[in-house]
């Protein structure tokens, strides 16, 4: 019976929960709906003005861009490189100077013109870009990507295709600040008497953009331009969108979802005619959002208002209805008993067993919070154990792996005490425990000394494996007496055919004849190396850079030659050394590294790598070594005659 009196304050209250509920939701749906409505019928006008502007500027650019490209194809400068029929290597770069020059020109005088290149029939390629020319006769140095060479080479006749977008690093094989992320590419064939086929490529960066986008924004907009591929070629925000099939497939319906951020947006989208590339605008919904969450926080608020006055008339009737309850009982009881007189009591309620309840909840609550913290605390004290354990592990494997690298490259100096013709001495310093730079030298025969400076890409355990395997492979091939340029070519194939990491490395690479002083070297992306004359200073020698290894199968390297005389010296090192930076930014540069060298130029190899190294820590200071630091240093003597 008491069971029964204490679940009847419930039972009679779920049908009004359950009616209140109903009411709220509905009031919140229907008015989010009609706010939603009015807010994207006002997106709507705004699109209409903003996809227009926007639209007819980008085809005139694009036409009028294109329609200018196509007429300089026509010019005498540019159809005479094409066709590469010069009887003397004077005029062919003769011809080379006056296509740079005319392309050039021409490229600064046409606004939304980023760069121009033309390809012939065999995959040879000539024109400029800003930050390089293009004058590769040799196909098998086309820098663009294979996939994009067979789009343009397949292009039909009168045809005009768009590719891209590809990174100015493909092009390149470098990347800097002024290096683009996005350039697209217009291509077409043009077929001429005087020429035979050649293939005509526009290219235009995202800068195009820029100002188009500028006068758009609105604070709350953030515009996309995708290609027909669904590619993005421009945005206006800060991160580029990871799924424009969602941001496509659902502009325009109506329907407000999350972006790759987790915001609310919604999105509206055209497709231009020439070319067809899609346009889409992506606008923020969180303020709107927040309007309906106060809105609906309001409807809630006033809801459990009236919910608590409607609860607290209902317990007063509850309570009257018990008293009266309790009343009728006690007289039955009685007058069973045989008692006919009232009896004064005070009623009875069923509040003392909610009471008892809640005080029996509260107590079992509070002993699982306890034992749950109790389990946590011991849980993360095993964790934190576990923690510094794997930690000491990770330590003590890297200063292994540190002293593992230590040993392979050359330590003991002087490294060949019976050879009086040199003075040698080399350093490196990882910006981790382990690094990627590396340096070697070794005797290839009893007259012929290699040297090898190198710095793979990346930090850390992957570098330092990279390091090794590379450094291996060169003193194999080195060892088998081929010349500087074979060895780098040899090394390249061999990386590019188990470079699964995509790693790859910067090599310069020299062999010093002993008895001559003659030094032949190749340089595979290497930084230049600094040569002193005897008696002078040390000046960079500006030698002809070739790809880095295993980047690309197929590559060919230049070798050169020098005369290395007694008193004179040589220098070389990685990027870690004029790319140290300090705390405001700056670099230490070649400038200061030459400068520094030149204040010790008569000193011995390890007291010049020594006051280098000196300089560079007194100019970054405090800041944090992000790169490894290695260099190498040779003074040669000559024939010692014997007294």
């Amino acid at each position: 019976m008491k069971q029964k009196l204490k679940s009847l304050p419930f039972r009679m209250l779920v049908p009004v929960i359950v009616m209140v509920l109903f009411v709220v939701t509905m009031l919140t749906t229907l008015f989010s709906r009609a706010y939603i409505n009015m807010i994207l019928q006002q997106e709507q006008e705004v699109n209409a003005a903003g996809f227009e502007a926007i639209s007819r500027s980008i085809t005139p650019v694009i036409s009028t861009s294109i329609s200018e490209v196509r007429s300089i194809m026509s010019d005498t400068r540019v159809a005479d490189y094409a066709r590469l029929q010069y009887v003397s290597q004077q005029k062919l770069i003769r011809g080379r100077i006056s296509c740079q020059h005319f392309l050039r020109t021409e490229i600064e005088s046409h606004e939304g013109i980023f760069g121009l290149l033309f390809m012939r029939q065999d995959g040879s390629l000539f024109g400029s870009l800003p930050e390089g020319n293009f004058f590769l006769d040799d196909p098998q140095q086309n820098p663009l990507p294979e996939a994009i060479k067979k789009q343009i080479l397949e292009v039909p006749h009168g045809q005009t295709i768009w590719t891209g977008p590809v990174s100015g690093y493909d092009l390149y094989g470098f990347e800097n600040e002024k290096t683009p992320q996005r350039i697209m590419i217009a291509s077409w064939k043009s077929r001429d008497v005087s020429y035979g086929v050649c293939y005509g490529m526009m290219l235009m960066d995202e800068s195009v953009f820029e100002d188009l986008f500028a006068s758009m924004q609105d604070g709350k907009s953030t515009w996309h331009l995708f290609a027909a591929d669904q590619t993005e070629i421009y945005h206006t925000g800060e991160d580029a969108c990871l799924h424009p099939d969602i941001l496509i497939s659902k502009s325009n319906s109506g329907n407000i979802f999350d972006n790759d951020n987790g915001d609310p947006v919604c999105t509206f989208s055209m497709t231009l005619e020439s070319p067809s590339w899609t346009l889409v605008r992506e606008v923020s919904m969180e303020n709107y959002a927040q309007v309906i969450r106060r809105v609906r926080g309001s409807i809630f608020l006033i809801a459990a208002v009236v919910f608590l006055i409607a609860l607290a008339i209902y317990r007063l009737w509850l309570k009257k209805f018990m008293r009266q309850f309790n009343a009728l009982l006690g007289g039955i009881i009685r007058m069973g008993e045989g008692e006919l007189q009232p009896i004064e009591s005070a009623p009875f309620s069923i509040g003392e067993f909610e009471t008892m309840q809640r005080e029996i909840d509260r107590t079992s609550l509070a002993l699982n919070e306890q034992m749950d913290t109790i389990r946590r605390m011991e849980r993360e004290q095993m964790e934190q154990e576990n923690l510094i354990k794997e930690q000491g592990r990770i330590v003590k494997e890297l200063s292994t792996a540190r002293q593992i690298q230590r040993s392979v490259l050359p330590h003991i100096f002087p490294p060949f005490p019976d050879r009086k013709e040199i003075d040698l001495f080399a350093t490196m310093d990882p910006a981790r425990d382990v690094g990627g730079d590396f340096y070697d030298f070794f005797f290839i025969d009893e007259d012929h000394l290699c040297l090898v400076i190198a710095d793979v890409s990346g930090k850390g355990i992957p570098a330092a494996l990279f390091m090794m395997f590379a450094k291996r492979i060169i003193e194999d091939f080195a060892r088998m007496e081929h010349s500087a340029s074979e060895i780098l070519e040899k090394t390249n194939e061999m990386l590019c055919d188990n470079n699964q990491a995509e790693m790859f490395v910067t090599v310069w690479l020299g062999i010093l004849e002993m008895s001559t002083g003659r030094l032949t070297a190749a340089n595979a992306g290497h930084e230049y190396p600094a040569i002193r004359k005897k008696g002078g200073c040390f000046e960079l020698y500006k030698d002809k850079h070739g790809f880095v290894i295993g980047g690309m199968e197929g590559v060919r390297y230049k070798e050169y030659e020098l005369q290395i005389d007694p008193g004179d010296k040589l220098f070389v090192y990685t990027d870690g050394v004029p790319e140290a930076t300090a705390d405001n930014g700056d670099m230490f540069g070649t400038a200061r590294m030459t400068a520094v060298l030149n204040t010790c130029a008569d000193e011995s190899p390890e007291e010049i790598l020594r006051r280098v190294r000196s300089a560079v820590d007194a100019f970054v200071g405090d800041a944090e070594q992000f790169d490894d630091l290695t260099m190498m240093c040779l003074e040669y003597k000559g024939r010692q005659r014997e007294s």
